[in-house]
């Protein structure tokens, strides 16, 4: 449901960074199932990343794709912010890096999970969800996954 895309230099980041980074990620997404917060790193090859017609050795471009929900509120968009900002700015001022992040929202109804429309937000289904770690319906049976 948060899908984080991260596109950067290579190196940028060690494997410890990438899983902190994922699970501060996740951690400003209390209120949702853990599942749904996804983070993609990819690594480009050397010579793919110009700022201002300029190779650049140390970029990240941070995608954060808000899909289903929306935040409408001024003072929780800042909130927001602050909280990527603490996820990204001790990391990459340390390395000399420029980073750019931007937020997009999708609609509901253009998501699914393994086939499965998402329970609404909020819902009791939803609520198990996120207490059990993953999709199964309320009474505890587990979805059927067609592939």
């Amino acid at each position: 449901m948060p899908l984080w895309t991260i596109k950067h230099t290579p190196s940028l980041f060690t494997p410890s960074e990438k899983l902190a980074i994922s699970k501060a990620a996740t951690a400003i997404y209390t209120f949702l199932p853990t599942f749904y917060v996804q983070v993609i790193f990819e690594e480009l090859p050397p010579q793919s990343i110009y700022l201002g017609g300029e190779e650049h050795k140390a970029y990240a471009s941070i995608q954060i794709n808000h899909i289903a929900r929306s935040i409408t509120e001024a003072e929780t968009k800042k909130s927001f912010l602050d909280s990527v900002d603490g996820v990204f700015n001790g990391l990459l001022v340390g390395k000399g890096a420029n980073w750019e992040y931007f937020v997009s929202e999708s609609p509901r109804d253009m998501w699914k999970i393994n086939g499965i429309y998402p329970p609404d937000a909020g819902s009791e289904e939803e609520r198990v969800w996120k207490e059990v770690g993953r999709q199964v319906r309320v009474d505890g049976s587990e979805y059927k996954v067609q592939v």
